[in-house]
């Protein structure tokens, strides 16, 4: 009897064995398979994020590649005799609104970003904000950046319009395909933000190589609907295709605005700019600590640099 005990006390132990481990695989198993999962989703989740990025870094490629190659216009004998350097000075030389003079003594510095919203816009507003420093944002249409487009509002900056698609080749065809690029972005951005923007840079600026004949009827067109327009007297140089540095756009920036009274400072917001942020606090504090200097948002009252005016 001793021993059939015993045999039925060591089947029992085995049998509560067995449903301990039981119970320990039904939690452990699901923990580890989430645990696997959660670690799984995280990367799949940075993949898409670098994904994004790779693409945005492609299509901005695109668009400079356009933007050098579409449509150039035929030099005149005197400007193909210049350097590229010579040129530039004399594009932002050429601007009646802006150039150095003795009238004031407050130097005023507008920061403005083209292309956006990206994956670094929300990297740019934080530095903007760091510094209580208002901006400009010309901005295309793109779906996914809700949040970016209203925070740019809600944050206390100027919404400005750029185009929609930024297809040099499908907007600048003709005044029609022009109006409603833009007019598409206008009702993109009111229905998002509420803003009923009045501000504009065109694509590549009013002295754009792209739109070579009609450049005055689509400056009408914005006269028109009370539109300005906004080019630049001062570029970061971050439209470049290749590297560039983040002092070396800084060094752009800081080594001209001091030329105007009024700077109005070209840059970009886009996934593959990160030189560019990087470059902000540093272009931010060297301002700030310039005397009689403002840096201000465009506004409607703000007085526009135009590299070509309208007619």
């Amino acid at each position: 009897m001793a021993e059939v005990e015993n045999k039925r006390q060591r089947r029992v132990k085995r049998l509560k064995k067995l449903i301990v481990m039981m119970i320990v695989m039904v939690f452990i198993i699901p923990v580890c398979i989430s645990i696997v999962l959660a670690v799984r989703l995280h990367g799949l989740r940075e993949e898409v994020h670098g994904l994004q990025a790779q693409i945005e870094a492609v299509q901005n490629a695109l668009r400079v590649e356009e933007e050098n190659t579409v449509g150039t216009r035929e030099l005149t004998e005197e400007e193909a005799s210049m350097d590229v350097q010579t040129l530039e000075n004399r594009i932002e030389w050429s601007s009646s609104n802006g150039s150095l003079s003795n009238e004031s003594d407050i130097h005023k510095v507008y920061l403005t970003f083209d292309d956006g919203p990206s994956a670094n816009t929300d990297r740019i507003l934080d530095i903007l904000d760091q510094y209580g420093v208002k901006a400009t944002f010309f901005v295309v249409g793109k779906e996914g950046y809700n949040d970016q487009y209203r925070r740019i509002v809600q944050d206390g900056h100027t919404l400005g319009m750029h185009s929609y698609s930024h297809v040099y080749r499908d907007i600048y065809q003709s005044v029609e395909a022009y109006s409603q690029d833009l007019e598409k972005l206008h009702t993109y951005l009111y229905e998002l933000t509420g803003v009923d923007s009045r501000i504009v840079r065109l694509p590549g600026g009013s002295s754009n190589t792209i739109c070579r004949n009609g450049i005055q009827d689509i400056l009408a067109y914005l006269g028109q609907e009370g539109i300005t327009y906004y080019d630049w007297n001062v570029s970061s140089g971050d439209a470049a295709s290749g590297y560039i540095s983040a002092q070396q756009i800084a060094d752009n920036v800081l080594d001209h605005v001091d030329q105007h009274n009024t700077s109005i400072v070209l840059m970009h917001d886009a996934s593959a700019k990160n030189t560019t942020v990087e470059a902000l606090p540093i272009i931010i504090e060297k301002i700030l600590e310039s005397e009689n200097t403002v840096l201000l948002p465009i506004t409607e009252d703000t007085v526009p640099i135009q590299h070509v005016q309208a007619e």
